[in-house]
């Protein structure tokens, strides 16, 4: 079966998220880091909201995992996350570089923020796989008021 490798750095790091969003198990391949991007809520929701997104920013990584996902997948995939780009970038993890597809929105708006329950999934996704606290308390920092 073909597979290509995928890089979740929100929602989709709770595994019954992501599970939810396929139709074959995805293989977790473990922690990875995108080296010059930063984490944001900048993507516009329909509802008003804000949904996740990376940007390019020198000084900034973002922390997600790495999965493994079935290419039969990929257009299923792409069908559960509207407005974004689906673009490979080069990603570490304790194995080495790898590049692994991810999505990022080029339509971005500022001054907008998450729901409670969306931002809370992604801080308990992050915590169930081990990514660092100060990374967590970064992502909290940019929800608004809480």
């Amino acid at each position: 079966m073909e597979k290509f490798y995928y890089f979740g750095y929100a929602s989709n790091m709770d595994e019954s998220t992501l599970d939810s969003r396929l139709k074959i198990k995805p293989n977790k391949i473990g922690v990875g880091v995108l080296l010059h991007h930063g984490f944001r809520f900048n993507h516009p929701n329909a509802d008003g909201t804000a949904r996740a997104n990376i940007v390019q920013s020198q000084n900034e990584s973002v922390y997600g995992l790495v999965y493994e996902v079935a290419e039969a997948d990929r257009e299923f995939f792409l069908g559960s996350e509207p407005g974004y780009k689906f673009i490979q970038k080069e990603i570490l993890t304790k194995a080495g570089k790898i590049d692994a597809y991810t999505f990022v929105s080029e339509k971005t708006i500022g001054g907008i923020f998450p729901q409670e329950s969306y931002w809370k999934v992604i801080v308990q996704g992050g915590k169930e796989n081990g990514l660092p606290n100060g990374y967590l308390a970064q992502i909290i920092n940019r929800v608004g008021k809480v």
